[in-house]
């Protein structure tokens, strides 16, 4: 049985227009596909949240990132989390090919 090697996973800035501002945002990438979208929040914008701290916040996610292919979490408290959580989503064996 073939080892299944580590998803790479890069992050690219960006600017994600978000509850009519501005935020600072990850396009996250495995390889050249695009399978999420992050945007930072603050603790006031996360305050509906038990943690209520700010964090990187899923806008969007695509293939086995995809809110139809598993529960996400409402914050991220840091990228490397986030990008730990990406990882686990596409080692899941959902990723397209």
């Amino acid at each position: 049985m073939p080892e299944q090697s580590t998803p790479n996973i890069s992050l690219q800035p960006v600017s994600v227009m978000s509850d009519g501002g501005s935020h600072e945002g990850r396009l996250v990438f495995s390889g050249s596909d695009l399978v999420a979208v992050l945007a930072k929040v603050t603790a006031e914008e996360n305050a509906g949240s038990r943690s209520r701290t700010g964090g990187w916040f899923l806008e969007a996610g695509f293939g086995p990132c995809s809110i139809l292919m598993t529960t996400r979490p409402s914050v991220f408290p840091t990228l490397d989390e986030a990008v730990v959580w990406v990882r686990e989503r596409l080692g899941s064996g959902l990723a397209s090919s």
